[in-house]
């Protein structure tokens, strides 16, 4: 291979690994927003179950005062 060609050869290299360390930064953060949904999603589930549970207690008690009395 004649020498003139290497230093061509070596960039070309670089850069399609400069490309594929790029590619993959995408869609590790494509990853990581996919993850914050899905957290975010779990948590409102999770307060809409103890709203529920709260709202259940609430009445439990509203009807055992009246029941007492």
């Amino acid at each position: 291979m004649p020498r003139r060609l290497l230093p061509f050869l070596l960039a070309g290299l670089l850069t399609a690994c400069g490309l594929d360390a790029a590619s993959s930064a995408a869609t590790a953060a494509r990853l990581k927003a996919r993850e914050a949904e899905q957290a975010q999603t779990l948590k409102q589930n999770i307060e809409q179950q103890l709203d529920a549970a709260r709202q259940q207690e609430e009445q439990r008690r509203k009807d055992a005062e009246a029941a007492s009395r």
